[in-house]
């Protein structure tokens, strides 16, 4: 369960609250997994041109299931996903191709 005493209130219920919008270098994601540090944030914005597998881990070393593991269908849709805050203290978000090399661009907020 989260320390809901390190939040406020709307933080600790990971209401769709953003006081942030922080736009990132585009990513290249191959068919090794890779993660972004996105501890801090609520949200992340999500657009990619290929499908890739994605998961939210606490250690940017975890392997990624494709068998198990969510995937983005590549296109123009923008994904809103919120950064589960009860998973510690330092969050990532890893994400791995799913057959093609993918360029993925996102916003933290």
């Amino acid at each position: 369960m989260a320390n809901l005493y390190k939040y406020t209130a709307g933080e600790a219920l990971n209401a769709g609250i953003a006081a942030d919008w922080q736009v990132q270098s585009a990513a290249s994601v191959g068919s090794s997994a890779s993660s972004v540090d996105v501890s801090g944030y609520h949200n992340i914005h999500i657009q990619t041109d290929n499908d890739i597998y994605f998961k939210f881990t606490t250690s940017s070393t975890d392997s990624l299931s494709t068998s198990n593991d969510l995937y983005i269908v590549g296109g123009d849709t923008i994904y809103s996903f919120q950064i589960p805050s009860g998973l510690g203290n330092t969050v990532y978000i890893q994400w791995e191709r799913k057959s093609s090399d993918a360029t993925v661009r996102y916003v933290l907020a």
